[in-house]
């Protein structure tokens, strides 16, 4: 593999010379400049950002930090494709990932902590959003870059990309009320009401505020009541929108068997399995994923909101 010396030696000019001409010094002439990228062309030269990146302090790559997952937790498919979107946006950028993932909020902040004291890494997009999050309050204490994937909480407007999903929510009980026939659908989602679970039941509850019906929520919980019983507790549901896809993987045994029709966010390849095209909300993970880092390069921007899809 060819070296910034071997540039040097072919070019006729000093290793500071051929350096400075690669990264398009202008104390270097453009015709200097123009001949050494060209011999590096040729002999095949692949610069090292990370190297590069080192000299000013920190590391070529992007910390990914996962909420808190036990390690017996199924892979959350919306995550895995945010990670596509994200890895497209940052190689022409010439930034990996590493990611932080760990059973506790102690473990997690230990190993954000180890990425930026150890490996160097200065830059951060964070997959939740919670209150009173150590992490969080780490990574601004230490004035670090980072972009959180949700909506912040109120107590600190960090910068993000989100989904709105208040409009997602109303727009998927319309869907279900209006193409599906539906008369009387349940919101489920999870007990930890993570902050994108709220917005979309925010806007379930309104569009059925709007047309006079009764709302209900089921609370999924290990241990407690199963949709089925829920159900056949409340012998009116005659539909289902769930708050996302790996909770529908949880329970769509129960789901099946009552042969309600489903409504679902997130399109992702396993609850393509699943449903059928207008069952599904699309929130376009892999754009929340490339918006994150065009972000996270623009500090003078605040935020994006990525629009998401119903399919008729």
């Amino acid at each position: 593999m060819a070296t910034i010396k071997d540039i040097a030696e072919t070019a006729g000019v000093s290793v500071s010379t051929a350096s400075r001409a690669l990264n398009n010094n202008p104390r270097i002439s453009l015709k200097t400049r123009q001949r050494v990228r060209a011999i590096a062309d040729q002999l095949g030269y692949q610069p090292n950002y990370n190297a590069q990146n080192l000299t000013r302090g920190e590391s070529n790559m992007v910390g990914l930090v996962f909420p808190v997952t036990s390690d017996t937790a199924p892979a959350n498919p919306f995550h895995i494709d945010l990670m596509r979107g994200i890895s497209v946006a940052l190689k022409p950028r010439h930034y990996e990932m590493v990611v932080a993932i760990a059973p506790t909020v102690a473990d997690l902040l230990a190993s954000v902590k180890s990425m930026v004291n150890q490996s160097k890494v200065h830059n951060f997009l964070v997959f939740y959003t919670v209150e009173n999050d150590p992490v969080t309050s780490y990574l601004r204490q230490q004035g670090l870059n980072f972009v959180v994937i949700g909506h912040p909480t109120a107590n600190h407007p960090d910068r993000y990309v989100d989904n709105d999903n208040v409009a997602a929510g109303q727009a998927a009980t319309q869907h279900m009320l209006d193409n599906r026939q539906a008369h009387q659908p349940v919101f489920i989602q999870s007990a930890a009401d993570w902050v994108y679970e709220h917005s979309r039941r925010l806007g379930y509850e309104a569009c059925l505020e709007e047309r006079g019906i009764k709302s209900h929520c089921w609370y999924y919980r290990p241990d407690g009541e199963t949709i089925t019983e829920f159900l056949a507790a409340n012998p009116t549901i005659d539909s289902i929108i769930c708050a996302d896809d790996l909770l529908l993987v949880q329970v769509n045994s129960q789901l099946q068997s009552s042969g309600y029709p489903v409504a679902c966010f997130n399109n992702s390849r396993l609850v393509g399995m699943l449903l059928r095209d207008n069952e599904r909300i699309d929130m376009q993970p892999r754009k929340l994923g490339q918006a994150a880092v065009n972000l996270l390069f623009e500090p003078a921007k605040h935020h994006e909101i990525v629009e998401f899809k119903v399919y008729d």
